[in-house]
């Protein structure tokens, strides 16, 4: 009996130190693309047990021999593995078609895509990081429908124009530029870094982001109030994870080169260029109308000409022309530039504290002179559970970027420089003014290598997100954040003796310092509760309260005339002529009360509720404050009895909303109060200094306000294997802010006040789809296609049309961005002389339409001819993968916009300002080419010939990607390890004849080459 009950606790003993056997297993988590997976769930199927993996997809757990392991992540499908004693599990996770449990960040709080009711777009850290773009709206280019992000300039650092479902701001231009403003868009959407409310998202590492969610209809926008009239764009960071630390190393480098280069003449097509500019000009003046007397084709080939005037011999150039010597301005000044990057980054966390933690670097220089962007990234995420009622945490994100343009004019310079001289004398001296025709042009060398023109840019960033959570019960919860941004820029630009601006001449030189202190805070208290009514039957409610606060400071200097270019623009004191000296200073303030209610009945019926009350400092008083409501209903009709054995059908969702949203951003500070300047006065006999009254008061002046409809299909088949979205939209914008033109009379020329109203209407496709799935091969395509029509539907008062600016107008009917010239109707040809005579033109020349039939050209006969904005926009990405192995192409397209090129200002053969620089090579008339596209050397311009289609489709990246396996991983003691391969902007399919038709609209002055870069990327993980 003692041997069997000591046999018996020898059993338990063995049996117990089983149980207790525990071990710790280590793993990484990748999805089917052998992309590391941050943030799923890890947990011992029937117990409390668990963890998550860790940015890097790396997780550890304890486990006995013989527990299931379950590993969960939104948008996967779930997935189990059995422990049996193995040292390291490398698990792959099947990505659910579907996506429809993918958490959307809908400002102060987040919900399941299958829960949204509004209309809004995701992206994630591996759309986002897939390309390695240097900057987030690079990123985001072509991936969301009716999201428009666009190059304004190519030199390294330049910021994106981004717009979401069209222009809904009528003054949204600058008179002077043909109503287009790339520098200051007044539409452009919201943007939210971690609850900061922030304008340059270019100064982020789009390594350091988790996710971005767009919020584009006024359902979704609605719970930002007035900030979100023209779209949202929430930008999350990376959170830490509980588990063990793991670090990461990510780096690219690779070299830019010109892209899309513009044909420009060379040696010899330029001097056949020159003898038909000379030849035209002869010819013209051969027109006799009173006799009448028209020249012909032969007239033309055998006028006499000269070509002293054009190439002399006192530069050589003559010489260079009859020996067929060139000089190719253009290349000799390009060059390859350098980009890499550098990002270093943990994560972890236990005992209810998780942290994160970046350094990034990157470093991009341009093709041509001195142009270069750096930028350098700190970012820190810690959360803290303090109890089980409370949580505190704080983000902070710091970036010291850096941004040098170079020269201004060296882009152009080097294009209009004439290949017949030279830039060096007999002796290799350098010539300073290398065209004898024309004195403004120096020498580009002293602007691309001597560093005499600068204009740098350095700005520090600082934004953080400091917050408490409070949770006395499981259905309510409280949290209270605070999140200020500083941002200091300073600005300094030099026009150094030998460049263009100053040729020489001391006096001309010139130096600025600009000094700018911008601070910002949003404080909000939020309460949010979530409980079940009623069996089926789910109401959550968040309840805001925020302040917003902004201070921006700003000093300026102007100093010419130095004996020198060392000072740079360190010591303006050493100018001896003292143009400019200011400062200024703003303040605004935004107070908000705000509600959101989510009501759901069986998961089946979601109802959403929102309402917030801005006030703000910027509108008159008594009028400051405004109410904005918005509500939303989806149904998951594929959740229905009768839908759900039909077997095809994955899911079927359908949307409607309606919305309103303010906006004050078209205004400044202080402007609905009449403003003082000073002037001069004559009192007697004296001259003295005083003040007027430069603006009148508008104690009305209030809100712009955008309602918005909203219509969305989100639908699903074959398994959820083809995914297709859209949404219908109508938003009309009233008591738009612009300014009112007066009477002469009143002594003033405008005054600010709610005087208009825009329409935009849309419709937007997003189609993905997987193709081809097998065991080892994946191919899966995502489609986006977005349409906007917009247009003015009332302006000041009874006025339906104002022409401004150059070639702009404000029409009821018509785009906000509308162009507004000649109708084009071909080209005069020799045997419509006489009729080409009665419109004082000649034949070469445009051919106009006139609309009164009266016999004259003038302002009458301007007709709108186009608009800046694009008819339609739209990407598509096809991701091949096999095995370790991943191939992805993207690209984007944009159709319907039209514009004044001052590329073509500057450079089309038919620029009027004779054969003294060279042009690019397009198709002009003369009498022995007839059938030519464009019009005459020489003698055709008018002023109004330079509108340009800007059509273009852009292979944004091809991206090839491989991924080591297990085994190799185990040798090098890593937890992965990803090499990649990018091309990127490797081709682009245009007529514009210009370096970038995305840029075709902006000035050439400061403008830069579009780059193609090929780039290696490293990332590894341990």
């Amino acid at each position: 009996m003692k041997t069997i009950k000591l046999m018996m606790a020898v059993m338990v003993l063995c049996l117990t130190s089983i149980s207790w056997a525990q071990v710790k297993v280590s793993g990484t988590v990748t999805d089917d693309q052998g992309l590391s997976l941050p943030g799923v769930n890890v947990i011992v199927k029937g117990s409390n047990t668990g963890a998550a993996t860790d940015f890097d997809g790396n997780f550890q757990i304890a486990v006995n021999n013989g527990d299931v392991l379950v590993f969960s992540y939104l948008g996967y499908v779930n997935k189990e593995v059995t422990f049996s004693g193995q040292t390291f599990l490398n698990v792959k996770m099947q990505e659910d078609a579907s996506e429809l449990d993918e958490v959307v960040v809908i400002g102060y709080g987040s919900v399941k895509r299958t829960d949204l009711t509004g209309a809004v777009a995701s992206i994630g850290t591996k759309e986002i990081t897939q390309q390695k773009k240097t900057d987030l709206g690079q990123a985001l280019q072509g991936r969301i429908a009716g999201v428009d992000v666009r190059t304004t300039n190519n030199k390294p650092g330049a910021p994106l124009s981004f717009d979401i479902r069209g222009n809904t701001v009528i003054q949204n231009n600058d008179e002077t530029r043909d109503g287009l403003n790339f520098d200051g868009d007044l539409s452009k959407p919201l943007f939210v870094v971690d609850g900061v409310f922030f304008d340059d998202i270019n100064i982020l590492n789009p390594s350091d982001i988790q996710q971005v969610d767009i919020l584009k209809d006024a359902s979704a926008t609605a719970i930002y109030g007035s900030r979100g009239a023209n779209g949202v764009v929430i930008i999350t960071t990376k959170n830490g994870v509980e588990g063990v630390t793991r670090f990461t190393y990510e780096a690219t480098v690779g070299i830019n080169s010109v892209a899309n280069k513009p044909d420009m003449f060379t040696g010899d097509e330029y001097v056949a260029f020159v003898e038909d500019v000379l030849r035209s000009s002869e010819w013209q003046g051969l027109f006799d109308y009173n006799t009448p007397y028209y020249p012909t084709v032969d007239d033309y080939n055998n006028v006499a000409i000269d070509f002293s005037g054009e190439f002399r011999s006192s530069n050589e150039e003559a010489d260079n022309v009859a020996n067929r010597r060139y000089t190719d301005w253009q290349n000799d000044y390009l060059k390859t530039g350098i980009q890499t990057s550098h990002t270093i980054a943990m994560s972890g966390g236990s005992n209810g504290l998780t942290y994160n933690g970046s350094i990034g670097y990157l470093s991009n220089e341009g093709v041509m002179g001195i142009e270069k962007f750096e930028r350098y990234n700190l970012s820190t995420a810690i959360t803290k559970k303090v109890s089980d009622k409370f949580t505190a945490g704080l983000k902070a994100y710091l970036s010291l970027s850096e941004r040098e343009t170079g020269s201004n004019e060296l882009f152009r310079s080097t294009l209009r420089l004439a290949p017949t001289v030279n830039p060096r004398d007999p002796d290799g001296n350098l010539i300073l003014f290398p065209d004898d025709q024309d004195g403004r042009f120096t020498n580009p060398y002293y602007e691309a290598y001597e560093d005499a023109w600068l204009n740098n840019t350095r700005a520090l960033d600082v934004i953080a997100n400091v917050f408490l959570n409070y949770t006395p019960t499981k259905w309510l919860s409280f949290k209270t954040q605070f999140a200020p941004n500083i941002r200091t820029t300073r600005h300094g630009q030099q026009f150094g003796l030998l460049t263009k601006s100053a040729r020489n001449d001391e006096t001309r030189t010139r130096a600025y310092y600009d000094a700018f202190f911008d601070t910002s805070y949003t404080w909000d208290n939020i309460v949010d509760m979530n409980f079940d009514v009623a069996e089926g039957h789910n109401l959550k409610t968040t309840l805001i309260s925020s302040v917003y606060y902004r201070q921006d400071e700003y000093s300026n200097i102007e100093t010419r005339n130095f004996d020198t270019d060392i000072y740079q623009y360190y010591n303006t004191a050493a100018g001896l002529d003292v143009r400019t000296y200011a400062t200024d200073y703003e303040k605004e303030t935004l107070a908000s009360f705000a509600g959101r209610l989510n009501y759901s009945i069986d998961d089946k019926y979601l109802f959403t509720f929102t309402g917030r009350y801005d006030g703000s400092s910027k509108l008159a008083v008594g009028h400051e404050w405004a109410f904005f409501p918005s509500a939303a209903f989806a149904w998951k009709a594929s959740d229905e009895t009768f839908l759900k054995n039909v077997d095809w059908l994955s899911n079927l969702k359908l949307r409607v909303s309606y919305g309103e949203s303010g906006n004050d951003n078209v205004i400044g500070p202080y402007q609905s109060f009449a403003f003082l300047n000073g002037t001069d006065y004559v009192f007697g006999e004296d001259h003295l200094n005083g003040v007027q009254v430069a603006g009148l008061a508008n104690q009305e002046l209030t809100w712009e306000r955008s309602k918005e409809v909203n219509l969305g299909v989100d639908l699903a088949v074959v398994q959820n294997r083809v995914r297709l979205g859209l949404e219908v939209y109508n938003k009309k914008t009233v008591d738009a802010i612009l300014g009112k033109t007066l009477s002469a009379i009143t002594g003033y020329g405008t005054a600010i006040g709610n005087y208009g109203s825009v329409r935009n209407k849309g419709v937007e496709i997003t189609l993905n789809t997987t193709n081809i799935q097998t065991e080892n091969f994946k191919w899966t395509t995502s489609l986006n296609y977005a349409r906007n029509k917009n247009e003015i539907i009332e302006l000041d008062g009874d006025l339906d049309s104002y022409p401004y600016g150059n070639h702009g107008v404000r029409e009821i009917g018509q785009p906000v961005d509308a162009i507004y010239s000649y109708q084009f109707d071909g080209i005069w040809q020799l045997d419509e002389a006489a009729e080409a005579h009665t419109y004082g033109a000649f034949p070469g020349q445009w051919k106009y339409v006139d609309q009164n039939n009266d016999g004259v050209l003038n302002q009458d006969d301007n007709v709108v001819i186009g608009s800046i904005s694009p008819d339609w926009i739209g990407g598509m990405t096809n991701t091949f993968s096999y095995k370790n192995l991943d191939l992805t192409i993207q690209m984007h397209a944009r159709y319907g916009a039209y514009g004044h090129s001052e590329f073509y200002n500057n450079f089309a053969p038919w620029q009027n300002d004779g054969a003294k620089f060279n042009k690019v090579d397009l198709d002009y008339w003369s009498p022995n080419n007839q059938g030519a596209k464009y019009p005459a050397a020489r003698y055709a311009s008018t002023g109004n010939d330079y509108y340009v289609d800007v059509d273009f489709i852009k292979i944004g990246n091809i991206g090839l990607g491989y991924n080591f396996n297990q085994p190799m991983l185990d040798k090098l003691k890593m937890s992965s390890l990803r090499l990649t391969l990018d091309l990127q902007n490797p081709f682009t399919f245009t007529d514009y004849a210009g370096p970038d038709p995305e840029t075709a609209l902006g000035n050439t002055y400061n403008a830069g080459y579009m780059m193609k870069t090929v780039l290696f990327g490293l990332k590894l993980a341990y």
